[in-house]
């Protein structure tokens, strides 16, 4: 059984739920600052990540082209018009919701460097250490999260889900071809989405990240490619 993955995902359900029963007992100026101070942990998180790189090279490209396919494919428009949908059709039907800040949210939660990097190690190995230390710090950012977003946040669960599942039930196909040093630069590539969240979560640059996501399609076979050259 994934512990690990079952009780990341628990965890975020039930800080979601947390933070939106704390929200509204909450001064408005404490809850704009927890907002940012996430977002310089989420920074500190990324820029921790990005220096597991061992070829650094590969990741760059990766985040470079795979930014470009996304902009092409405009994902971060796609992405929120989906969840707008979903978001009137469910629970929140009828609250007003900050997509903006609502789709961080979602790519802090499936493309961080260092959850993929957890469901990856469990499902190669099934060492559930990783995982379950940042089903802690899941909880803390989905309370936070909620405490301004509401139970829009416990929607994230659903998405978290199936990208770390479909990458927990992979990863035992994946195993016989990864290597550890291309886990390395696969976490560093999920650092930089993970950074560039965490400035954008602070206000201090807003950018599309959803435009990003495809950079970790890219850095495992970049990787690999680079250490044959």
């Amino acid at each position: 059984m994934p512990i690990g993955y079952i009780t990341d995902c628990f965890l975020v359900l039930l800080g979601g739920l947390a933070g939106t029963a704390l929200g509204v007992r909450l001064p408005s100026r404490i809850q704009k600052n927890l907002t940012v101070l996430l977002g310089f942990c989420s920074a500190a998180i990324g820029i921790t990540s990005i220096t597991k790189a061992v070829n650094m090279t590969p990741v760059v490209v990766s985040v470079i082209l795979g930014t470009l396919l996304g902009e092409m494919l405009d994902l971060e428009k796609r992405i929120t018009a989906l969840f707008s949908k979903l978001l009137r059709r469910t629970f929140c039907k009828g609250i007003a919701v900050d997509m903006e800040r609502f789709i961080t949210v979602v790519v802090l939660f499936c493309a961080s460097g260092f959850g993929i990097y957890g469901v990856l190690m469990e499902g190669m190995s099934g060492d559930a250490s990783v995982l379950l230390s940042k089903s802690v710090l899941d909880f803390c950012t989905a309370a936070v999260f909620a405490v301004t977003l509401g139970i829009s946040v416990v929607l994230v669960v659903a998405p978290m889900a199936i990208v770390l599942g479909g990458l927990l039930l992979f990863a035992g196909l994946l195993a016989p071809y990864v290597t550890p040093i291309m886990l390395q630069d696969f976490m560093a590539c999920g650092g930089i989405l993970t950074l560039a969240a965490g400035l954008r979560v602070s206000g201090i640059k807003n950018y599309p990240l959803a435009n990003m996501i495809p950079a970790l399609a890219l850095i495992l076979p970049g990787s690999a490619l680079w250490m044959m050259l």
